[in-house]
């Protein structure tokens, strides 16, 4: 009895042995995959910051570690696509194809896994059409690119069938190899799939009358479907409205306004505003015009962009109507008379305008109503009137360039050169950057002046912002024949010519100083005849000779930004 018990005894334990091996080998098995699953993460994971970072090397490193635990992973692939593609870009063209085809494989494998996914069969498309551009400079000699990636995009989009991406590089794509039929095709689906997309396709290579068309067709499409239609409409009215058909784009706007009404804002009735100043409607652009400011947050700004409209589509008697209107439905800033004096400016109402401005600065003194007293009295030529409006400006907005700029431009006139200088120099001391302009104009009036020594440095100062204006080295060439300095008057000189070759008085000047300079050196006992033989200009005839010879751009009134709002 004893023996069997021990028999039946070891033969529990073999089997219980047994069952202990099978389930350690069971656990070190899915223990073994487990392994080979986490360490695959830990790689991916990985190669994803990489990715975010752009370290594409480090990416494609961790990646093909990845893809060696987990192959049947489409993930990896796609990832594995990414990265090789954003390495292409960085690369050089030989090295760039390499890449690319590597990526192409890449996402074929993804797609290959997973057949469903519409990001990896818009991958493959990509790197096709981008080997197809990089073909032909690898292989110039060569007539068939054997790279065609136009069945690839349109697997894409069966998989995506209203990814907005997808359609826009498809675009782009049929463009480029000239398959316009199918173009056409893609830009009207665009347009009736996203209607906002208007607005980025006008300002596209391919956009042309036909592709407009294909666009208007979509967004006919979009419309009737219910397809964003508030855009869809808006999208209309600015192809009517380029189109010159101001009427239809009236009447798309009008229809975009009145779906969704809550989303309205000032914009929206500024911009109905706009298309009926436009079309002539003015009594409908005043009510218009008159909601938006009701809402507007920012009135004042709106009522310059209005004030522009106006100006714009030649209505400057109906601004200054609409103007006494909105004065007394809305409570404005002094900002606001001058705005309307500008209106009555641009009518030549000199005498009004210079009323409301006086009446304005009779509340509160500013310094833009200063300047256009000012610019009114230029108008009328009345200089010491200007002298005084501008100087009054200069004193309320002392760190204003432009306004200490033209009361030196009026000093200068009036013969008032040594404040004129002054003002030149706080205008340019006071400037949001350095301009050439600004240190011409100080160096002309220290010109004036007989300050050579002055004129000089201003004029190397613009010849530094400039240095490709022959004009200034041809006037400091001036000023350092009037000091004496002819070495350096024919350094300038040559330096004019060779940017300016056609100029005949810079040649004309500049052979002249050399053979006195010539006669100079072959009698150097005697240095009397210079002054005669070559005669530094004369401040009046400096200017005529300035006038005559040198590019009218020089004499342009200068352009800076005035700082009047």
């Amino acid at each position: 009895m004893e023996k069997k018990t021990n028999k039946i005894a070891k033969r529990f334990y073999k089997r219980k042995t047994l069952c202990a091996v099978l389930i350690l080998l069971v656990f070190i098995t899915a223990s073994w995959f487990l392994c080979l699953h986490l360490i695959s993460h830990i790689h991916y994971q990985i190669a994803l910051s990489h990715i975010r970072g752009r370290y594409f090397e480090a990416a494609v490193e961790h990646l093909e570690k990845a893809s060696q635990y987990r192959a049947d992973d489409p993930l990896i692939w796609k990832n594995l696509g990414n990265a090789y593609h954003g390495l292409s870009i960085l690369k050089p063209v030989s090295d760039a194809f390499r890449f690319t085809e590597k990526a192409k494989h890449a996402y074929a494998v993804a797609a290959r896994l997973n057949p469903l996914d519409a990001e990896s069969a818009y991958g493959l498309a990509e790197q096709e059409a981008r080997l197809k551009r990089l073909f032909p400079y690898l292989h110039p000699d060569r007539k068939d690119n054997p790279y065609e990636a136009f069945p690839f995009f349109q697997d894409a989009i069966r998989l995506r069938p209203n990814g907005i991406l997808y359609h826009y590089a498809f675009a782009r794509y049929l463009h480029k190899y000239k398959k316009t039929e199918a173009l056409m095709k893609i830009v009207t689906k665009l347009a009736r799939i996203y209607p906002s997309v208007y607005g980025y396709l006008k300002k596209e290579a391919f956009w042309s009358p036909d592709v407009e068309e294909a666009a208007k067709e979509g967004l006919k499409q979009a419309i009737n479907e219910g397809t964003d239609i508030r855009n869809a409409h808006m999208s209309m009215s600015s192809l009517l409205a380029g189109r010159k058909d101001r009427t239809g784009a009236i009447l798309h706007y009008q229809k975009a306004l009145a779906i969704g009404a809550i989303d309205n804002d000032s914009a929206n009735y500024l911009h109905l505003g706009r298309l009926y100043v436009a079309n002539g409607q003015l009594e409908d652009a005043e009510r218009s015009f008159f909601g938006a400011l009701s809402m507007s947050p920012t009135k004042e700004n709106d009522l310059e962009g209005i004030y522009n409209v106006y100006k714009k589509n030649g209505y400057l008697k109906d601004l200054y109507r609409f103007y006494e209107k909105v004065s007394k439905s809305f409570a404005l800033s002094p900002r606001m008379d001058i705005l309307l004096a500008r209106s009555l400016i641009d009518l030549n109402q000199y005498n009004q305008a210079g009323w409301i401005l006086e009446k304005s600065n009779q509340k509160e003194p500013t310094a833009n109503a200063c300047y256009w007293l000012a610019q009114i009295a230029e108008k009328e030529k009345d200089w010491d009137r200007m002298e005084l409006a501008i100087q009054k400006a200069t004193v309320l907005d002392p760190e204003n360039s432009s306004y200490h700029l033209r009361f030196s431009r009026v000093l200068k006139r009036l013969n008032k050169v040594d404040r004129a200088e002054k003002e030149a120099g706080l205008a340019i001391r006071h400037s949001a950057k350095p301009s050439s302009g600004l240190f011409n104009h100080r160096a002309l009036i220290r010109w004036t002046m007989k300050d050579y020594q002055g004129a000089l440095e201003d004029w190397t100062s613009a010849m530094a912002l400039e240095p490709k204006k022959a004009y200034f080295y041809a006037r400091a060439a001036e000023a350092c024949i009037n000091m004496g300095q002819w070495s350096s008057a024919v350094e300038h000189y040559e330096k004019a010519i060779h940017l300016d070759p056609k100029n005949k008085n810079y040649r004309k000047r500049y052979d002249k100083l050399r053979g006195d300079r010539r006669r100079m050196s072959d009698d150097s006992s005697d240095f009397s005849f210079l002054s005669s033989a070559f005669r530094p200009l004369s401040p009046v005839s400096c200017l005529l000779f300035s006038v005559s010879c040198f590019p009218s751009s020089a004499f342009r009134p200068l352009s800076f930004p005035l700082t009047i709002y």
